[in-house]
C-alpha cells in the first residue's frame, strides 16, 4: 500500500515537472488590432513561422540573419517564461517580437518590422506588448541591445523611454559592430501611471 501511495505521489511531482510551462511561453490571446487603415493579426509565434522569421531578418538586417533556425528554437522551447509575438498581414508574417523574463529583468530578445511596414506604429505596439510582459512577471526593468549605427532604431526605443545604458564592444559577431545597450524602468512607467 504505502508502494503504491509513493508512487501516486511521484507520478504526480514527475506531471507537474514535465507539464511545467510545457516551454514557459506566456499565455496570450491573439488578437486584430488596426493601424492606420490596416488590420493586423497578433499571435504567439509557432515553429511553423521561423522561415517567415528569418526573411523578415533578411529584410531588416540587409541580407544577414542575425539568429538562425536553431537560435529561434532553442528560445521558444526555453523554459524562463517568455513570450514571442508575429504580426501578421494578409497572412504574412511581417514583424515579430521576442522578450524573456529573467531575475527582475524583461530581455527584448529581438524585434523587427519589415522595412516597408516601419514607421506605421507597429514597432511601438510590440514595445507596449513588451513592457506588459515585463509587468506581469513583475520585472524591474526592459532592456535590449540595439546596432550602435541604427540610429532609427534607437530613436523608437527612446520614444518609448528607453535610455542609454552601455556600450557592447563587437557584440555583433558577423560585423564586429559594437551595441547599445537600453534600459526602461517599468517601476518608473509604474509610478507615472
Amino acid at each position: 500500500m504505502k508502494i503504491k501511495i509513493m508512487l501516486r505521489k511521484y507520478s504526480e511531482v514527475l506531471k507537474k515537472l514535465l507539464s511545467f510551462g510545457k516551454y514557459s511561453s506566456v499565455t496570450y490571446k491573439e488578437r486584430t488590432i488596426t493601424l492606420g487603415e490596416n488590420e493586423f493579426l497578433i499571435r504567439v509565434v509557432e515553429e511553423k513561422d521561423i522561415k517567415e522569421l528569418l526573411a523578415v531578418e533578411r529584410d531588416v538586417y540587409f541580407g544577414q540573419v542575425p539568429w538562425t533556425r536553431t537560435a529561434f528554437l532553442t528560445e521558444l522551447r526555453s523554459f524562463a517564461p517568455h513570450l514571442y509575438l508575429v504580426v501578421v498581414y494578409q497572412s504574412e508574417v511581417i514583424a515579430f517580437l521576442g522578450v524573456r523574463a529573467q531575475n527582475r529583468d524583461a530581455h527584448i530578445t529581438n524585434i523587427a518590422v519589415r522595412s516597408d511596414f516601419q514607421g506605421r506604429g507597429i514597432g511601438h505596439f510590440l514595445l507596449e506588448q513588451a513592457r506588459d510582459f515585463g509587468e506581469g512577471q513583475h520585472a524591474e526593468q526592459l532592456s535590449l541591445e540595439v546596432r550602435l549605427g541604427n540610429k532609427e532604431a534607437q530613436r523608437l526605443y527612446r520614444r518609448f523611454g528607453f535610455v542609454s545604458d552601455s556600450i557592447m564592444k563587437n557584440y555583433y559577431n558577423e560585423t564586429d559592430e559594437d551595441a547599445l545597450t537600453m534600459l526602461y524602468s517599468l517601476k518608473e512607467a509604474e509610478k507615472s501611471q
